[in-house]
């Protein structure tokens, strides 16, 4: 969080009336891909600072982009850094009771979907990869229960949204996968899609993975109590990965 004396400043600025200068926090897509740390958001714009695990929760923590060294590279080559949206507009909004714009800046979030977002670096801290994961981490914390966040359940809509952002044509770009052994559909709907991207104008790899099944084992019914409905007992989810293809 930012020092405490700005958010008592913009606590007090703060206000609906037209006209007011629209309110921001960086974002994962602020990030810069195919350009250094120097070029980078500053630290001070997010939190929570560790590295990556694939898209999943958090490992050693860091101090910043500069300690991407110290975790370890992925098989292509990258360095993981796994990082948070900065709390204080969500801090503001909680001390106003603005349950609308609690919503908006909690927690990090795109579209109101609990995400995992990460910067991905080479060697040479260059940035060259950014990767946003759905995060079903939420689901199970009480102070997320008034923020009105999409739940796990509607994680793979979220691939919906990025699909728009990037002009992925689900026709085009995108192929249904089939079911392994022992998956099968959610009601009537089994989403497996897999869409790919090339950019060359922006030197740019789009990678796009959407989930919606029930995994080997996974069911809709307790088998020891037929009439019982399971909870979570399936996969939503959705990952986006933008790579930059501009060389080393």
């Amino acid at each position: 969080m930012r020092p405490i004396t700005n958010v008592i400043a913009a606590l007090l600025c703060w206000t609906g009336a037209a006209g007011a200068e629209e309110l921001h926090r960086a974002t994962v897509w602020d990030l810069k891909l195919g350009q250094p740390i120097s070029a980078q958001p500053s630290p001070n714009e997010f939190r929570g600072f560790a590295c990556g695990s694939n898209g999943g929760p958090p490992r050693q923590r860091l101090t910043g982009w500069s300690d991407f060294a110290r975790c370890g590279a992925e098989p292509n080559g990258l360095h993981e850094v796994y990082f948070e949206y900065d709390d204080e507009l969500e801090y503001i909004a909680r001390a106003r009771d603005l349950d609308r714009e609690v919503a908006r800046w909690a927690g990090t979030t795109e579209f109101a979907f609990p995400v995992i977002v990460s910067a991905l670096f080479d060697a040479k801290g260059v940035l060259k990869g950014i990767r946003v994961v759905t995060d079903p981490r939420p689901d199970h914390r009480d102070d997320t229960t008034d923020a009105d966040l999409r739940r796990r359940d509607d994680a793979y809509l979220f691939g919906g949204r990025m699909a728009s952002r990037f002009a992925i044509d689900a026709k085009r770009d995108c192929t249904a996968l089939p079911p392994a052994e022992g998956e099968n559909a959610v009601g009537e709907r089994f989403i497996k899609q897999s869409c790919e991207l090339e950019d060359p104008a922006l030197h740019q790899k789009v990678a796009l993975r959407i989930n919606f099944f029930r995994k080997p084992g996974q069911s809709a019914f307790n088998p020891q109590m037929a009439t019982q409905l399971t909870q979570g007992q399936f996969e939503s989810s959705a990952r986006l990965e933008v790579l930059d293809t501009g060389g080393p």
